[in-house]
């Protein structure tokens, strides 16, 4: 007779029994069923309404970035509405499958186990993790690089042409995401030149027809410069922070890698690191570990070059991260298989991730103030929304003004009947307001222009109306808790000049 097998024994045969595509599947499933319905737990972030707000006015391109990210929220908010939903569903299924792509990924160049803890850490990486139910660029960036590095390897092992071509359309359509994504042509020709075997790619029928598919994809950026004046020329070089010429300064490198720490980590980072530099000294004979190199190294050194003159943003390195995480999961696999006590380093930094990433789920429990939350960008604007439609309705204004972007989108947006927004007039091309049509002032029109500045109202808006008075000084509220504070001045045009001057100097309210 045969023994009877222990209930433990049972059930861990069959968890290893499970498939790890499968394993991979259902955590991702899960994870994005969490994230579909977090990201309408959270107002939306500024640039999430401007972006709503390029939707509204599809073309070719626009002043900031390429049409991806307006198209995607076109898509969304056609299937579910113009709600925070709409807009932020196609950020969610983009992270899911961004996901799948770097499991795919660690699978190919290795095997299931570091697939699924190379998913793991991405999970918990608080920027992969909170930012994956913002609608942003990155959204659509991360998923195109990641896309193309899997069909880069497939590319290599084939030498089929058609998967060049392809390779070149992905790394288009995300470059019509984020220009950042055009860098990945530089990371594949480094690649090539790297690896005497896959050199002969370099001038070939395969890498023309990689450029001729991404020139092909990218051909709606080109005819949007070209038919208002190569804006993106400009654009570009004002987020460069280059203005009159380069200058070292090292405190706003700092700033920039301390907030790099910030959004993946201290220790995740410094493992990252660590990794990238360990590998790269003992592995980069290793093709594998030279595509994962190629596919990191150049985004990051580009965006710390930049950052000695002034910080980057945090998450413009977030294509970059894809390999790192790889790279960071195998070097502490080998780290952890020669040392078994550097599980305690390996678990800490884990650890942190995912107390780090919990705790900006919902920061309301931390109690800081709105200088330290990262979450107020996203916390008060239905609040907002009121006081202004408040003033809207008791003073009966008939046009609505912003002195950012971020207020005017956000009006438009929780104001009941998205009502049309404006800036203040404005050198062509300073932002995608000047691209669209202006507004009119008459004897008739009401303005309201609402600031988070302490500043008087702009002298070229002063310069269209006669009167000028503070009518609102608020903070918006989230939850009860003052976020950021606000003022609305009611603009009109009627023959007293002398109160616009007045204004300009600044009321009591004002200097109070």
């Amino acid at each position: 007779m045969t023994a009877p097998v222990p209930e433990a024994h049972v059930g861990s045969s069959a968890w290893r029994a499970v498939h790890p595509a499968h394993l991979a599947l259902v955590g991702l499933t899960a994870l994005t069923l969490f994230r579909l319905w977090y990201s309408t737990r959270l107002d939306l972030v500024p640039d999430e309404a401007y972006f709503w707000m390029w939707s509204k006015h599809l073309a070719a391109s626009y002043r900031d970035k390429g049409p991806g990210v307006a198209w995607t929220i076109a898509l969304g908010t056609r299937l579910f509405g113009d709600t925070v939903f709409g807009i932020r569903a196609p950020a969610v299924l983009l992270s899911a499958a961004t996901g799948w792509q770097l499991f795919v990924l660690a699978r190919r160049l290795y095997d299931d186990r570091t697939a699924l803890w190379c998913l793991a850490v991405a999970a918990v990486m608080p920027l992969f993790a909170v930012g994956s139910v913002l609608m942003i660029p990155d959204a659509l960036s991360v998923f195109f690089w990641a896309w193309a590095i899997n069909v880069l390897w497939t590319a290599l092992e084939s030498e089929r042409t058609r998967h060049w071509i392809g390779l070149g359309l992905i790394i288009g359509c995300g470059f019509l995401s984020k220009f950042t994504n055009g860098v990945q042509l530089v990371c594949i020709a480094w690649l090539l030149s790297w690896s005497r075997s896959h050199r002969r790619f370099l001038f070939s029928r395969q890498s023309f027809a990689l450029v001729a598919a991404f020139v092909i994809a990218v051909l709606p950026i080109i005819y949007w410069n070209a038919e208002v004046g190569w804006v993106h020329a400009a654009a570009l070089h004002s987020r460069s922070g280059v203005e009159d010429s380069f200058r070292v300064h090292p405190a706003e490198l700092l700033r920039f890698l301390g907030e790099q720490a910030g959004v993946v980590s201290p220790l995740l980072m410094v493992g990252m690191v660590v990794a990238l530099v360990g590998m790269w000294w003992n592995r980069s004979h290793e093709w594998r570990v030279r595509l994962l190199l190629s596919q990191c190294v150049p985004v990051q050194a580009l965006f710390i070059f930049f950052s000695l003159n002034k910080a980057g943003k945090s998450n413009w390195v977030a294509p970059a991260l894809i390999t790192g995480i790889i790279l960071l999961v195998v070097f502490w696999e080998e780290l952890v298989a020669q040392s078994p006590r550097w599980r305690w380093a390996v678990g800490a930094a884990v650890a942190l991730a995912f107390l780090m990433t919990a705790f900006l789920h919902d920061t309301a429990i931390l109690n800081l103030s709105p200088k330290l939350d990262p979450l107020v960008r996203a916390q008060g604007w239905k609040d907002f929304g009121g006081h202004v439609q408040r003033a809207r309705a008791q003073y009966k204004a008939t046009l609505l003004i912003g002195n950012h972007y971020s207020q005017a989108s956000m009006m438009q947006f929780y104001l009941p009947d998205r009502p049309p927004t404006y800036l203040p007039p404005e050198p062509y091309g300073n932002t995608q307001f000047t691209l669209w049509p202006g507004y009119r002032v008459t004897a008739e029109t009401r303005a309201l222009f609402v600031t988070d500045s302490l500043k008087a109202p702009p002298q070229s808006l002063l310069d269209q109306f006669s009167e000028c008075s503070l009518v609102d000084d608020f903070w918006s509220l989230d939850s009860g808790r003052p976020r950021k504070r606000f003022r609305i001045y009611l603009l009109e045009r009627t023959d007293a000049p002398a109160r616009a001057r007045d204004c300009s100097a600044g009321s009591a309210s004002d200097r109070s």
